[in-house]
Order: structure tokens, then C-alpha cells, then sequence
């Protein structure tokens, strides 16, 4: 789909299982501690804090967001595929460029 490397980032199955199948054979990181992890010229999907994606997105990498608009009494619970399929949004980030603040 991508015509290159995919690498999911992300500790939840049911996430995880509903890319792999929708893209197949996927790279699997449940815990990003570096982005020295992911190899270059991947697509990244996942969430991730805004900083790692801004160093995913320097180092040459896309950054696909993923978000589950899911309703109060989901929060905190593992979603199944088919509850996945039907909360999950996608949000490539094409741009993003940040300062640090001391306060």
C-alpha cells in the first residue's frame, strides 16, 4: 500500500491486529524508547508524543496518526478489532515543527 516499510507503534492487540489486516505483514514496536528504533524511509503509524513524532518525521520517516474517538464507557478498555474498525481515525502529519519553553 505504502511501498515502504510499515512500523506500528503500539502496546494495544486490537490496533495492532486490525493494520495487520488491513496492510499485512507489519513491523510491531509495542515501546518506542528511541526513534533510533525505526528504520529510515519508514511509514510510522501510531501515537506517539508530539516530540518523537516531530524526531520521526526528521529523520526522514512519515508519521500516520491514530486516534479512536470512542465513547466515555470504552475509555480504558481493550478494543477488539471490529470496535477498532469502527472508532479509529487516521491523521497523516505532513508538518510539524516545535520549540521548547522553559517555564
Amino acid at each position: 500500500m505504502f511501498g515502504k516499510n510499515i512500523v506500528v507503534v503500539s502496546r494495544h492487540k486490537g490496533t495492532i491486529d486490525y493494520l495487520k489486516s488491513k496492510l499485512g505483514d507489519v513491523q510491531v514496536i509495542e515501546h518506542l524508547t528511541s526513534v533510533e528504533q525505526i528504520p529510515k524511509n519508514s511509514v510510522v503509524i501510531g501515537n506517539l508524543p508530539i516530540n518523537m513524532i516531530e524526531e520521526v518525521i526528521k529523520r526522514g520517516n512519515e508519521f500516520i496518526l491514530v486516534t479512536l474517538d470512542i465513547p466515555k464507557e470504552l475509555r480504558g478498555k481493550d478494543l477488539d478489532v471490529n470496535e477498532v474498525k469502527k472508532y479509529v481515525k487516521f491523521y497523516k502529519v505532513k508538518k510539524l515543527e516545535l520549540e521548547e519553553v522553559v517555564i
